[in-house]
C-alpha cells in the first residue's frame, strides 16, 4: 500500500482510481458504467487486505463528486468507518498513535461529508476536438530571411483529435523562385546533425508533429502550392516521436543553411519513399535506423 499521509487522497490507490474514474467521466460515460468497469478491472485491489478500503473510499468520493453516490457504496463506507476496520488495518501497519487519531478523524469527516448530497454534480471536462491545420499531402512553402523559398510536406493530418496534429517533413527544397509540385516529387528529406555525446554527431531527419493550437501564434507565413498522394498512414503514438513548434520549420532551415559545412550530411532519402514505398514505414521512429548513410561532420 503506497501511502504518504492520513488523508483520503494520500495514497497510490486513490491517485490511480480517481484518475481513471474522471478520465472516463470526462469522456461522457455514466457513473454506474464507470464504477462497474473499475470494479471489474481491479479485482486484485478489491481482494487486497491493505488496498480494498482505499479503493471503495475512492469510488465513493468520485461518485459523490458526480452527485451519483450509490447507496450500496455508501453503506460499505459507513461500515468501514463505524466498524473501525480501516483503523485496525493502520494498527497492523504500525501507524503511530498520532496518525491513528488523524486517520480516524479523516474517516469520520469523510462519512459526514458524503452523507449529504452534493448540491451540484462535477462538470465534465470535455476535451476540445481539433482538426489539423493542413491536409495530408499538402506541399507547403515559406520564405527564409535570405528570400529563398523552402519546402515542407504534410505526411499525416489528424481529424477531430485532442491536439489536431500534422506530421510534417522538411525537404531539401531551397530556391529563389517559387517551388512547384514537381519540385516536391523530386525532393529529398532534409537531415541535420544532432549531437549524441561530446564527440559524436548523428544525422537526424527533420520530421515532427505540429500542434493545431500553436499555429496562430507562429511567426511564419506558409503557403500551400499543391498536393501529392500519400498512401501511408502515420500515428502520433507510434511514428516519429518528435513534437515541435511551427516556428521551428523556418528556424531549423535558417540554422541549417547558415553553417552548411557543419550541418550538411549525405543522407539520400527521397520524400517519395515516405509517401509510397511501404519498406520505409515499419513503425521505427528514425529514418537513420533504416538507411545506410555517409555523412561529414
Amino acid at each position: 500500500m503506497g501511502t504518504w499521509g492520513t488523508g483520503i487522497s494520500s495514497n497510490d490507490v486513490y491517485e490511480d482510481i480517481n484518475y481513471e474514474f474522471f478520465e472516463m467521466y470526462n469522456q461522457g460515460m455514466e457513473v454506474s458504467a464507470i464504477t462497474e468497469k473499475l470494479i471489474k478491472e481491479n479485482k486484485e485491489l478489491i481482494d487486497s487486505h491493505e488496498d480494498q478500503n482505499n479503493f471503495w473510499i475512492t469510488i465513493a468520493k468520485s461518485q459523490w463528486e458526480c452527485k451519483a453516490l450509490d447507496p450500496k457504496i455508501y453503506s460499505r463506507i459507513k461500515y468501514i468507518v463505524k466498524s473501525g476496520k480501516d483503523i485496525e488495518l493502520w494498527k497492523e501497519l504500525d501507524a503511530s498513535k498520532s496518525d491513528l487519531t488523524k486517520r480516524r478523524k479523516v474517516l469520520e469527516n469523510f462519512l459526514e461529508k458524503i452523507s449529504t448530497q452534493k448540491k451540484t454534480a462535477r462538470k465534465r471536462n470535455i476535451k476540445k476536438k481539433r482538426g489539423a491545420i493542413f491536409q495530408k499531402g499538402d506541399c507547403l512553402i515559406f520564405k527564409l530571411s535570405d528570400g529563398d523559398f523552402c519546402g515542407a510536406f504534410v505526411l499525416e493530418s489528424e481529424k477531430e483529435s485532442e491536439f489536431g496534429l500534422n506530421l510534417v517533413a522538411v525537404t531539401d527544397i531551397k530556391k529563389s523562385d517559387k517551388p512547384t509540385e514537381q519540385d516536391f516529387e523530386n525532393a529529398k528529406i532534409l537531415f541535420g546533425m544532432q549531437q549524441h555525446s561530446k564527440t559524436e554527431y548523428k544525422p537526424k531527419e527533420r520530421i515532427s508533429w505540429y500542434y493545431a493550437q500553436h499555429y496562430k501564434k507562429a511567426e511564419i507565413e506558409i503557403e500551400i502550392i499543391g498536393q501529392l498522394d500519400v498512401d501511408k498512414h502515420y500515428s502520433s503514438s507510434r511514428h516519429y516521436q518528435s513534437f515541435s513548434n511551427w516556428d521551428n520549420l523556418k528556424l531549423f532551415q535558417e540554422n541549417y543553411y547558415s553553417d552548411l559545412e557543419k550541418n550538411k550530411c549525405e543522407v539520400n532519402v527521397p520524400l517519395k519513399s515516405l509517401r509510397k514505398n511501404p519498406g520505409y514505414n515499419n513503425g521505427n521512429n528514425s529514418l537513420w535506423q533504416r538507411v545506410k548513410t555517409k555523412f561529414s561532420l
